[in-house]
């Protein structure tokens, strides 16, 4: 029995069940390549170029309505200027909600940028505008007769 108990202990004694150093940086690794992947598909999916852009321009009250009629004045530009376009607009109030929305059909013209002075009907008094977005690909809901 003296001989037994003069193994060293260590020979005997249970696994450690921490991982060793080579599988925590493989693991790291894996993630940060699926990390990369997803961030990739995700800057692929919101960054696209558009054959249409707007911006705001200024905007004006129609006197004697100021309460319920918002002018915003938009500037249209297209890589293809003669395509027909649409854009998405909306008029907020001193909180910054939005009293007011309005789909504008913007007909093909020569002149890349166009600018343009468009009513929109509020339910409240509106001191700002904005472009929510603009696209060729005209949805089945909007009118485009009247283009």
């Amino acid at each position: 029995m003296s001989e037994v108990s003069a193994r060293p202990q260590s020979r005997y004694a249970a696994k450690s069940r921490t991982p060793s150093g080579k599988l925590i940086v493989i693991g790291i690794i894996g993630l940060l390549l699926i990390s990369g992947a997803y961030i990739f598909v995700q800057m692929n999916r919101v960054s696209t170029s558009s054959e249409v852009t707007a911006s705001a321009a200024g905007w004006a009250r129609e006197e004697g309505r100021e309460d319920d009629v918002f002018i915003f004045t938009l500037d249209v530009t297209r890589e293809d200027p003669a395509k027909d376009s649409y854009c998405i607009i909306y008029a907020l109030d001193y909180n910054h909600a939005e009293v007011g929305r309005r789909n504008v059909v913007v007909p093909g013209s020569k002149e890349k940028t166009v600018r343009m002075d468009v009513p929109i009907e509020t339910r409240a008094k509106a001191v700002a505008g904005n472009v929510y977005g603009c696209s060729t690909n005209f949805p089945e809901f909007l009118d485009t007769d009247t283009k």
